[in-house]
């Protein structure tokens, strides 16, 4: 196929966008409602999937020392900690500062009674440390319990065995709902650009007539199919911004009031715009392709008979 060829292709492919803009109009809603719909799935499971990382990082293994520890062993079982493999961070909690921290949550009856009755500080030293992958809980607190001079761990592996199950639960919904719908997306297209098809089966059946190729004849509804796809992308995308930032406004007070933060959608706009886009060529594009390649196989040799 020559150049000249290709960009009459290309320019008929517009043309006839416009010219069937009826039913251009009909797929590119139904791909924007399919997008629209994946986009704000994605925008829950991030806010959730964000949560549960918050969440995570206060699950938190305190590991406490023994009373006899001397400096000196102290800051070689923190480096020994942050070697340790899987472990996020390692703050040291000196048994002053949660002594302190305690007495701040009594009232002022209390704070007398435990400050007066001993000078003694009744709390150990603790290292509170992180895990980054919960998945690996359990081998990361066994590397722990092999170090010395720890008096006792406290962990929470219930908690963080519920939180590796919820976070594997969501990515499976996640991913079944985008495959669901984009399945739909490509099923419903096809049968858009079938009618398409349909209705213009006398100027195929002219082009098939003086001997053009069926890559020939495909391109155009190609070229098509990619338009199709692009608008209702980029379309999809300020539907899906203009919802969340609704559905934000409304929920505020709730957000607020649990201690919650929602994400920003723009730190979000470029990558759903981009994945949008290539869903929507993808879908215009296989649609238009998977719908030509049967009309032209399986009805190719009724044309000729218009």
């Amino acid at each position: 196929m020559t150049a000249s060829s290709f960009r009459y292709l290309f320019k008929e492919g517009f043309r006839n966008t416009w010219t069937n803009r009826m039913m251009s109009i009909a797929s590119i809603c139904v791909l924007m409602s399919c997008l629209v719909l994946m986009g704000c799935a994605t925008m829950i499971f991030l806010n959730i999937d964000s949560l549960l990382g918050r969440i995570e990082d206060e699950n938190v293994v305190m590991v406490f020392v023994q009373d006899d520890t001397t400096d000196q062993e102290l800051k070689a079982m923190e480096k020994a900690l942050k070697k340790t493999d899987n472990i996020k961070a390692v703050d040291f909690v000196p048994k002053e500062d949660a002594y302190a921290e305690q007495l701040s949550t009594m009232d002022e009856a209390a704070r007398k009674f435990f400050t007066e009755i001993s000078s003694d500080i009744p709390l150990p030293d603790a290292f509170k440390v992180t895990v980054d992958d919960l998945t690996k809980f359990d081998s990361t607190l066994n590397n722990i319990k092999e170090m010395e001079h720890i008096e006792t761990i406290r962990e929470n592996k219930d908690l963080a065995r519920k939180l590796v199950t919820i976070r594997k639960g969501i990515e499976i919904i996640a991913v079944v709902i985008v495959a669901v719908l984009f399945a739909i997306s490509v099923f419903i297209i096809s049968n858009t650009i079938k009618l398409t098809v349909y209705s213009r089966r006398l100027e195929i059946s002219i082009m098939k007539s003086v001997g053009a190729t069926n890559g020939f004849v495909r391109l155009p509804f190609v070229v098509e199919g990619m338009i199709l796809g692009i608008v209702a992308g980029i379309v999809s995308l300020g539907l899906v911004w203009g919802f969340y930032e609704f559905a934000i406004t409304q929920f505020k007070d709730l957000i607020d009031s649990l201690g919650l933060e929602a994400l920003s959608f723009m730190d979000y706009a470029l990558p759903m715009l981009g994945a949008f886009v290539a869903i929507g060529i993808l879908t215009g594009v296989g649609g238009s392709i998977i719908t030509m390649s049967r009309y032209l196989n399986k009805e190719g040799s009724e044309i000729s008979g218009v």
